[in-house]
């Protein structure tokens, strides 16, 4: 039997798997080019400039929608979508308990209540039964949020929101171009957001964009996005309440060139993706990504799992493990379902006020606690998270799938030998 590295072993991988000429070979000459336009304009604002509104016209044709609104991040992008439905104090929104912070922050800042629906224990997707669970008839909006790349079941979401009169705000920060039934994620709901944070798969720093075939709601969300002025006028009026989530020149010419990528940093990641289910399949003790039937993942991270009673060993050992042997598995990957969270646990929102919990508009106890969403603790007990990359080579491929089959080998023969 290989001793493993974690017990004195050697390491199946020396050099490390994120390399930094990995995050350098992101932008290139266009990058630098387009940067350099904007410096020489003398215009880094998108108020007197042209890249922004030039990459909002390349992200409408790219999904074939009505419009786009850019925003300096995929939290804005939700919050300007959100404003743009007219969410306000009293309403609640459905979302997922597995994300990020980004997708509640915009719900609690229009003094609204996120409400969270259980997750599927295979896709870690909320579904249409677990929205269903926690409707009310306060309920103006869900908040899908595309899990690491695998579209949400949108069909049967879409049509109990339509028998329901509620909104659809398709977060997809995390999954580019992931399709269901041949839609591309962003363009089934009644509006899309998108991250183009630095971890995301393209990016310009920090900044996003929503997008809807609903030129209202598009013209809505970019006028919160500008403090709501229309830009238009000879004297400047603000003609809704909004924010400034404008987005930089400098930054929408670092996007739009990325847009350019976007297709073919996907195609690479799935050919990764595809590469080592291949290699992993018939390893024993692995699950590899489950993807429902219909959908097409697009591979921000590779999503798997154990068999611990098979193996005889814990999700988080397992981790350290494989990550001795010098694949990186972080664990855990978020850790807490969201509402569990210090800021909606102890409802620590705006001060020492309790809102918008205790809003009299809403007029309703909330408990965020331990159990509120049972799968979702579960799942996260036991998800396990490897890095992809559209770098990632066949001998990288080869390199993962080693680690995990000889920890998965090492604890089998110590099965059989105990």
């Amino acid at each position: 039997m290989l001793k493993l590295a974690a017990y004195g072993g050697t390491k199946v991988r020396k050099a490390p798997l994120l390399v930094e000429e990995h995050s350098k070979a992101r932008f290139g000459k266009e990058e630098k080019k387009a940067v350099a336009e904007v410096i020489d304009s003398g215009h880094l604002c998108r108020v007197f400039g042209a890249k922004a509104k030039h990459f909002e016209n390349e992200v409408s044709e790219y999904f074939s929608v009505s419009g786009a609104a850019v925003t300096a991040s995929g939290t804005a992008a939700i919050h300007c979508a959100l404003a743009a439905i007219g969410v306000g104090p009293g309403d609640e929104v459905i979302t997922s308990p597995i994300t990020d912070m980004g997708s509640v922050i915009p719900i609690l800042a229009l003094n609204a209540i996120p409400v969270f629906a259980d997750v599927d224990p295979k896709t870690y997707n909320i579904t249409a039964e677990t929205i269903k669970a926690v409707l009310t008839n306060r309920t103006k909006a869900v908040i899908p949020v595309h899990f690491i790349g695998q579209s949400c079941v949108m069909e049967p979401i879409l049509h109990l929101a339509k028998k329901h009169n509620i909104y659809i705000i398709e977060d997809c920060a995390q999954s580019y171009l992931s399709t269901c039934s041949g839609r591309l994620v962003g363009t089934m709901g009644d509006m899309g957001c998108f991250s183009l944070n630095d971890f995301k798969h393209i990016t310009c720093g920090d900044g996003g964009f929503v997008i809807s075939n609903n030129k209202d709601l598009i013209s809505r969300a970019r006028l919160f996005a500008d403090k709501g002025y229309t830009r238009t006028e000879a004297v400047r009026n603000s003609v809704l309440f909004g924010l400034n989530y404008r987005i930089s020149e400098l930054q929408a010419a670092v996007a739009s060139v990325q847009l350019k990528k976007l297709a073919s940093i996907i195609e690479r990641r799935r050919n990764f993706a595809r590469k080592l289910d291949n290699l992993l399949k018939h390893v024993e003790g692995i699950n590899t990504p489950f993807i429902e039937d219909g959908i097409e993942h697009s591979f921000w991270l590779y999503p798997f799992n154990i068999d611990e009673n098979k193996l005889g060993v814990n999700a988080e050992t397992f981790a350290w493990e494989v990550t001795a042997e010098g694949i990186p598995i972080p664990f855990p990957y978020i850790g807490l379902p969201i509402y569990l969270y210090d800021p909606l646990k102890n409802k620590q929102i705006y001060g020492k006020s309790s809102c918008p919990f205790e809003c009299h508009l809403y007029g309703k106890n909330v408990s965020n606690i331990k159990g509120l969403c049972p799968v979702a603790e579960k799942s996260l007990t036991n998800m396990l998270i490897l890095p992809c990359s559209e770098f990632f080579s066949d001998s990288d491929a080869r390199d993962i799938a080693s680690a995990l089959t000889k920890v998965c080998d090492y604890h089998l023969k110590g099965q059989t030998s105990r």
